[in-house]
């Protein structure tokens, strides 16, 4: 009996030993992150033409005893903006604006503890067209609002970044991704008769922005 609780307590100290040792890959409790970043994404529309537009991201990572860490992505792209599009001689005026909202779930591998943390994840959610039209009064107050488009597809993902320590528990954050899923639909927002232009099936997102430690 003396034996083996003599081995429990070896095996618990050494235990101890290795979660404590700075740079250790199994830690007791890795922190999570909350990461704000600016993005671009690349596609290559059906007529063949390259797509580039602007859009932001929101990602909430939890905290994990290892490695890998579960967390939610959403990303909002703006794809096309008309304003004032139509003013009626009582001075009303109306603006549409073509949105790419997501929303995915987000596996990342995140094993490394130096200044600079290089990382992969998988994802796998939803992403959607939306024309956004809106009515403005003469004073500048909205008195109407209307989504006639909307146009949702499953995609699932890949990508790969590093955070980079820039101060206690805030890091710089870059990331490459790519994501397949359906065919998006994006709607004239002059034209409502129009047939819509279409975005591939793989697109690309580049971002960067600032992570926080949770």
């Amino acid at each position: 009996m003396g034996a083996v609780l003599a081995v429990l307590i070896m095996v618990t100290s050494a235990s101890a030993a290795f979660g404590q040792r700075r740079g250790s890959f199994l830690e007791p409790r890795r922190a999570g992150a909350f990461e704000l970043k600016g993005t671009a994404l690349l596609a290559e529309m059906k007529a063949g033409d390259l797509m580039v537009h602007p859009g932001i991201e929101l990602t909430c990572l939890g905290r994990s005893a290892g490695p890998l860490h579960k967390g939610v992505r959403i990303g909002l792209g703006m794809l096309d903006r008309s304003g004032s599009l139509a003013v009626s001689e009582s001075g009303t005026s109306e603006r549409r604006r073509t949105f790419l909202p997501e929303v995915s779930g987000v596996l990342r591998l995140d094993p490394f503890r130096s200044r600079i943390r290089p990382f992969v994840e998988g994802e796998l959610g939803m992403a959607a067209t939306i024309l956004d039209v809106r009515t403005f009064d003469s004073m500048g107050d909205r008195t109407n609002y209307d989504v006639p488009n909307f146009d949702p597809t499953l995609q699932y993902g890949w990508a790969a970044g590093a955070r980079i320590r820039i101060g206690n528990g805030a890091f710089m954050t870059v990331r490459y991704g790519e994501r397949f899923g359906g065919q998006l639909d994006i709607p004239n927002p002059i034209e409502a008769g129009d047939a819509p232009a279409q975005i591939g099936n793989e697109r690309y997102v580049m971002g960067m922005g600032l992570s926080l430690a949770l």
